[in-house]
This record gives C-alpha cells, structure tokens and sequence, in this order.
C-alpha cells in the first residue's frame, strides 16, 4: 500500500527538479536588467521584480524578427519535403518489389550508425560547389529525408490492406494516384507523428546552420541567440528572454500534439 504513495512522491520531486532550469529561465527573463546579477538560487523574490524590459529590449536590438521568419521557412519546408520524401521512400520498399530491395534498405540503415558530424564537411563542399552556403536553402537540403524516417514509414506502410491496393490498380488508378489518395490518408498518424519529430529536430538544430550560415540576416533562432553572448560578458536576462522566445513554441507544440504522437506510434501496433 506504501509503495504507491512513495513512487508518486518521488515521481513529483523528479519532474519538479527537472522543470526548474525552464522555471529559472522563464523567471529570469522577465527579472528586471538591474536585478539579474543576483547569485539568488531564485532569481524573483516578489512580483514587482517582474518586467517586460528584457524582451523589449531584445526586439528593438536583435534581428529577432528576422530570425524568428527564418526559422519558421526552414522548419516548415523541411518538414514538409521530409514527410514527403521518407513516405514515398516508405511506400517503395514496404509494397513495392524491385531488384535489391532489401540490400538498399539495410544499406540506408546502416547510415544511422555514421555519426553527423563526419558528414559536415563533404555537405558543406557539397553547398558550396552549388553556390548555396549562406542561404536557407543550405539549411533545408540536408534535412530532407532521414534514415529513421524512411524505417518509420516502411514499418507502417507494411501492415496496409494489399487487398485494397490491388482494388484500386484494377480500377484503374496509377501508382501515384494510389500513394496519393489512398496510402497517404491511411498513413494520417504516422505521417503526423514523423513530421512533429522533424519539425522540432530542425527547430533546435545549431551546428549545421551555424556551419553555412555567416550573415546575420540569414541566421536562424538558435544560431541568433548564440550572437547574443558577449566575449567577456553575458547578459543573463536577454539571453534567457531569446531562449524563451525559441522554446515557448516547442513546448506548446508538445502539449497539443503529444496525443497525436502517441497515436501514430501506436497506430501500426499489432493486437493480440
């Protein structure tokens, strides 16, 4: 009977630890500038510490705007392509039979065990000999398909109804018209699920667009908000307020889509 009430207690206290550096954040970045060089374990001691200065002051001095656009085009585009890519690539090797199938898709598994750092320089020589380093597009490109993903669809894709595939071929539809008005709907969760990941993986991506970006102007959030720290100094309240401008979308895309996530991770399940 005890066991119950303990582990929800420990339950409690591990989510409280592990939410306090995001209440630190938050409550650091709207402290008022002249009170954040407190060493306070608690950076707000009352409500009338509290104040919007750090975030006008990082809209009027910090291409935030700029930044906040770019971010939202890359996630977007690479998310949509990224879907797209991977469901086709998914399609073809779960219902389609050619030579070598099953070679070429151990093969693209095995990418996953090549670390991405390796690849950033053939990809930058690869952007640079298109003519496209410093430019967004440099930054979507390599996020278009993903190992993970195609193995995702694949698995999905496989426990579709044959049965209903061949129906729609003896009407008549085409191959293209199958994936398209057929295969995508069914695959809704999976699809849902697989484009939540690669949007917020390429939200909070910092090395590779740290890599081919160099103007401002082109910078994305997380490239942004590095710029935001001084050599010799830091300025706590506009870094923390940068961040929680970078982080506030994230976390409301958990809450209203973790249940679709667990969805369409479910939705290929098996019932015994």
């Amino acid at each position: 009977m005890l066991a119950r009430p303990f582990l929800y207690t420990l339950l409690t206290l591990w989510a409280l630890l592990s939410l306090f550096p995001l209440a630190w954040m938050f409550l650091t970045a709207f402290e008022k500038p002249e009170l954040i060089r407190s060493t306070a374990l608690l950076p707000v001691s009352s409500w009338s510490d509290l104040g919007l200065e750090n975030f006008q002051i990082l809209w009027k001095h910090a291409q935030m705007t700029r930044w906040f656009v770019n971010t939202v085009l890359v996630c977007v585009a690479a998310t949509v392509l990224h879907v797209l890519f991977d469901a086709m690539a998914g399609y073809a090797f779960a219902r389609k039979e050619f030579a070598g199938k099953s070679l070429i898709f151990w093969l693209v598994l095995g990418t996953m065990m090549i670390p991405g750092q390796v690849l950033i320089v053939p990809l930058f020589l690869l952007m640079r000999n298109f003519g496209l380093i410093d430019t967004l597009a440099a930054v979507i490109l390599p996020s278009l398909s993903s190992p993970f993903g195609i193995f995702m669809m694949r698995q999905f894709m496989r426990n579709l109804p044959r049965d209903l595939l061949d129906a729609a071929r003896i009407d008549g539809c085409s191959e293209f018209g199958i994936f398209w008005r057929i295969v995508v709907p069914i695959s809704a969760p999976a699809m849902a699920t697989l484009g939540i990941f690669v949007f917020m993986s390429t939200w909070n991506a910092f090395l590779w667009p740290l890599v081919v970006l160099f103007s401002a102007e082109n910078y994305t959030l997380s490239v942004g908000l590095a710029t935001l720290q001084g050599k010799h100094t830091i300025d706590y309240g506009l870094l923390m307020a940068g961040a929680t401008v970078t982080a506030l979308p994230m976390i409301l895309a958990f809450l209203f889509m973790s249940r679709f996530v667990v969805r369409g991770l479910s939705a290929g399940a098996v019932k015994g």
